[in-house]
């Protein structure tokens, strides 16, 4: 099947090449009506239009490559394993039907190797999960100019973007219906410090009923002496390990990998909904149209949307 070119877009849109160009580049000071550009996107999409990054690097000086860095956790259960996985695939979606080619890579978060990253020419970076030391080896493999955001991580420099989750408003949500104080705390096993020292402040639970999840057997340690409490748990997965050793009806979980399907009927939940790619996506977008248009926030965090 031949490939479309702007001059098949063009056709279709009933506009000139030039406009088609300047439609799918984004060129910057070319004001283009907003009908004009839906028609021209339109067409684009009708057509399965798949742009040559190649070409457009040589036009912008882009290469047209998004780079997604996972830190990757000390545990390697399920729970861990698939916490990042919606976000990713949601995310990588977005950027692919943007024209984007997304490169993965997995990273040793005590000792990131990123020599095979940063000899590419990246447009643009998300950085998940970081310890806040490799955060800054991270971000200094990048040269000044390329947006990179922080995502799942607390990290205290104004230079940069992070994009979190509000579990300080989960936890309130919850504690409309579960009385906090009595409950105990089943975390994340997370690489940023400064994210899992917040998100148990936010919760107002003591550490001595205060869980990281690292292994199974230690949580079932944990469970069988916590049994006539209200469990909160974070994660989807996790619950559904907890699930097995104690009723999900005295389970609140907060639904922090975009799965909460999985969460056993009978326990409550807080979800998040989808934003967290859609956030992460649009605020990439504005970071390469112009690095200095983005919030004057550098914490943008993403609220519970029910229960």
């Amino acid at each position: 099947m031949k490939k479309a070119t702007l001059k098949d877009i063009a056709k279709a849109a009933g506009v000139s090449v030039a406009t088609v160009s300047y439609v799918l580049n984004n060129a910057p000071n070319q004001t283009i009506p907003d009908e004009t550009r839906c028609r021209v996107l339109d067409a684009a999409k009708q057509l399965n239009y798949v742009p040559n990054l190649t070409a457009r690097s040589l036009v912008m000086q882009k290469s047209g490559l998004i780079g997604i860095l996972i830190n990757r956790p000390e545990s390697d259960g399920s729970w861990s394993r698939l916490r990042h996985a919606h976000f990713v695939d949601g995310l990588e979606r977005l950027l692919t039907e943007r024209g984007y080619h997304v490169i993965l890579s997995g990273l040793d978060a005590a000792n990131p190797k990123l020599d095979i990253i940063s000899e590419r020419k990246l447009d643009g970076v998300f950085v998940v999960d970081a310890k806040k030391e490799s955060f800054h080896l991270i971000s200094s493999r990048f040269s000044e100019g390329v947006p990179l955001i922080a995502v799942d991580s607390v990290i205290d420099d104004p230079l940069f973007y992070k994009l979190n989750y509000d579990y300080e408003d989960a936890f309130t949500k919850l504690g409309a219906s579960v009385n906090l104080e009595q409950s105990y705390l089943i975390a994340e096993d997370f690489n940023n410090a400064e994210l899992a020292a917040s998100i148990t402040r936010s919760s107002g639970i003591p550490a001595d009923r205060t869980h990281v999840m690292k292994n199974e057997e230690r949580l079932r340690q944990f469970l069988a002496i916590n049994t006539n409490r209200t469990g909160i748990v974070l994660n989807e997965f996790t619950s559904a390990i907890a699930a097995q050793h104690v009723d999900p009806a005295k389970l609140a979980v907060i639904c922090t990998a975009g799965c909460p399907d999985i969460v056993p009927h009978a326990a409550s939940r807080i979800a998040f909904g989808s934003r967290k790619p859609e956030a992460a996506f649009e605020l990439m977008l504005q970071l390469l149209d112009d690095p200095g248009s983005g919030p004057k926030q550098k914490y943008i965090q993403i609220k519970a949307v029910n229960g």
